[in-house]
Parts: structure tokens; sequence; C-alpha cells
């Protein structure tokens, strides 16, 4: 799995503004559902908020992976967000806040392929340089570019 097999320019997302975490959750699930097809923000937004109750996403260093299993949709589904202005609270495992995301959809019974794609975001997310990549990205298009290693 690579992540340009996973995300796309249409679902990156550079400086959003954050406004808590349940509302971050609720803006990115509309942000999702708008380019995506047969989902929508709510159900998007419910099965996040599910997933977060189980324990936060929030890896630490400013990063998160929140993610979720969506019933009657077939294929997995990643997008990439970095914040504006510092980040919010994620209740991450080193309590600072977060300020990139990626968000990570799959079909409800993608087992393997979920910890495949899970793997492979936390292999990429502990890379310092990586992340310095991505944090430094102004635009939507250089954060994709900055993510996938393209110029």
């Amino acid at each position: 799995m690579t992540l340009t097999t996973l995300l796309n320019p249409e679902l990156t997302f550079c400086n959003i503004q954050s406004r808590g975490k349940s509302q971050l959750l609720h803006d990115c699930a509309t942000l999702i559902a708008s380019k995506v097809d047969g989902l929508t923000a709510d159900e998007i937004f419910a099965a996040l908020m599910a997933r977060e109750q189980l324990g936060s996403t929030g890896l630490g260093d400013g990063i998160a992976i929140p993610h979720c299993r969506i019933p009657r949709y077939e294929r997995s589904i990643g997008c990439l967000v970095k914040l504006k202005d510092g980040g919010t609270d994620f209740d991450a495992i080193d309590g600072k806040p977060v300020d990139i995301l990626c968000f990570l959809l799959v079909p409800e019974n993608s087992l393997e392929g979920h910890l495949e794609i899970l793997r492979t975001l936390a292999e990429h997310f502990t890379d310092p340089a990586f992340c310095a990549r991505l944090r430094a990205a102004q635009s939507d298009a250089a954060l994709y570019h900055a993510a996938v290693g393209t110029p």
C-alpha cells in the first residue's frame, strides 16, 4: 500500500480552521461527503465519533488518524488535512494539539486491508522529515505532493 493509492488531490485540504475535536470531525466528514458519492456527512461523522469513543486516534506529535468502518461501501477512502493556527486538542496520547490528520474510511468487512493501511500511515507519520514536509505545505496541492512525494 502506498499513499498514492489511498490519497488523492480532491481529498487533501490545507489550512482548515479548527473549532475543537467534535466540530473538526464534523467539518471533515462534510468535506469528505462533498467529494465522495454515496456517503453522507452524518453517517461519516457518526462512524468517526463512535470510533473516537473507543479511544482517541491522536497518535502524538501533532498527528491523528481518525478512522472508521463504513457499511455498504466497497473501497477505502483517505483524506489528508492540515490545520491552520497550530492545531486543536484531540485527546492525543501525549496531550499535544493535533495539526495533521489523515482520515481513513474503510469497508465494514475489510479487516486486513484496514490494518495494512494503518501500518503504512503509522510508518509515514513517525518519520519527522515526512511530517515536516506536510507542515511546510501552504496549499492543498502542495500538501498532496508533500504526502505522496511528487514535486
